[in-house]
């Protein structure tokens, strides 16, 4: 259901709601900083005493310092490391990472660790109606089986006095406080109507304050949870496809991916988002979500769909090591140079990049690794992991190594000197670079002019 202005919804209360924040994150910082610069007085919850620090000080990658001090000094965001601070807050965001075991199963630990401590919080606490809305993604079914878990286990007065919800977020870590202030949509689902009617009320009363009107979707709680996976599934699948076309482009003459995906894009059926050619597709989100809705569709329908569409992403790694084994006639004592080693441009976070997975793959041939990243953050986490790997301090390297490969699209990287490309064996992966001499790797080698 499309909810419009206010009729047919349950209202907030009267009195201004004291929004709490368990886990802060990406998604959580944001929306708990979205909330205090609107006149929402915020608190939250991060059990990493580091992180808590950080945000007092203003120093969080990603987000505003001066917005951060001046939210944290003024009183609107109170943020600690105890489930105290949540005692009168009448609703509470989880946020808290819910990663992917080894077996595919996912991993609610955190969540039920987060109901567990407001629980012990909230249990001897008199209150009206409070609400607890869980973010974090979850597989179809976790929230109403969250839900009876905290009202038989935990004793919390569930939907009576306390309302549960899922309301899935749609971010981007470099943008997450802009998807929360402008974002496509809101899905709100609760365990009863007056669940949902309360938290899209409460969304509908930020977003005018904002001066911003989203649609806002109320649906089941099983719906708002599958709307997350099938919208990351889905554009797995659009990145996929432009890559596998772009592997096709490499065994047809006179065909360059980048410029036919470029024109397919045009179809607003279709989009540019996600279908140029590249990077298999990585980072701390769309990993585990794949591989956690890949095990769930394989149980709900025995289809191995998903799963197949993982498996087509890891074998660009696959492609292009072959690709540099057969260029440089073996990778043994090859000196390689990976220009970019986070998952996407300009961020620090290197979980499930599929630059590092390439360097892994290189170091197992028994090449000579070198990396480098425009983001300094990335570069020491990255040797933290790699054994082995030498980090590439400046550019006259390059003319002494056998190979260059470019994964992330930095400007910095379009000007490589073009002395470099006389000595080393530059594969341009991104599609951006447009020096004759760089091998496109989605494109053919036989590539006429237009």
């Amino acid at each position: 259901m499309l909810i419009q202005g206010r009729k047919g919804a349950c209202a907030v209360s009267r009195r201004e709601p004291v929004i709490g924040v368990v886990g802060l994150g990406y998604v959580g910082l944001a929306y708990a900083l979205g909330f205090s610069m609107y006149g929402f007085r915020v608190v939250g919850v991060d059990i990493d005493g580091e992180r808590v620090k950080s945000i007092k000080n203003g120093l969080v990658n990603g987000f505003s310092g001066e917005v951060l001090l001046k939210v944290v000094q003024d009183g609107s965001l109170k943020v600690s490391t105890s489930y105290e601070v949540l005692g009168d807050a009448d609703v509470v965001f989880i946020t808290v990472n819910t990663p992917t075991k080894h077996d595919g199963s996912q991993d609610l630990s955190q969540v039920v660790s987060a109901l567990e401590s407001l629980a012990k919080v909230w249990r001897d606490t008199h209150f009206d109606y409070r609400i607890i809305v869980l973010k974090s993604t979850v597989l179809p079914g976790t929230t109403r089986a969250l839900a009876e878990y905290a009202r038989h286990e935990l004793g919390l007065p569930i939907p009576d006095r306390l309302g549960f919800a899922h309301s899935p977020e749609f971010l981007r870590a470099d943008r997450a406080l802009e998807d929360v202030l402008r974002p496509f949509r809101v899905v709100v689902g609760g365990v009863d109507e007056r669940s949902t009617g309360y938290i899209a009320g409460l969304f509908r009363d930020f977003y005018r304050r904002v001066g911003y009107e989203p649609p806002i979707y109320t649906v089941s709680l099983e719906e708002a949870e599958l709307v997350k996976y099938a919208s990351n599934v889905f554009l797995a699948m659009k990145t996929v496809y432009g890559n596998l076309i772009g592997l096709i482009c490499r065994q047809i003459d006179n065909c360059d991916a980048w410029r036919v995906m470029s024109i397919v894009g045009l179809d607003p059926r279709i989009g540019r988002s996600h279908i140029l050619p590249g990077m298999p597709y990585g980072g701390p989100c769309l990993i585990k979500d794949i591989l956690a809705f890949g095990r769930f569709m394989l149980e709900k329908t025995g289809l191995d769909f998903v799963k197949r569409i993982h498996d087509y992403n890891e074998l660009v790694i696959e492609k292009v090591t072959e690709h540099l084994d057969s260029e440089l006639s073996g990778l043994q004592g090859r000196k390689i140079v990976v220009l970019g080693v986070s998952y996407k441009p300009g961020s620090p976070d290197i979980k499930d990049s599929p630059s590092i997975k390439l360097c892994e793959k290189l170091l197992s041939k028994n090449a000579i690794v070198y990396i480098h990243d425009v983001n300094r953050e990335a570069v020491e986490k990255a040797k933290a992991i790699l054994s082995g790997v030498i980090a590439l301090e400046t550019t006259e390297k390059l003319k002494e190594v056998d190979a260059v490969i470019v994964t992330l699209g930095y400007n910095e990287y379009k000007l490589i000197p073009p002395d470099v490309y006389d000595n080393a064996l530059v594969i341009d992966m991104t599609g951006e670079i447009t020096y004759e001499k760089a091998h496109r790797f989605y494109t053919s080698n036989k590539l006429k002019t237009i």
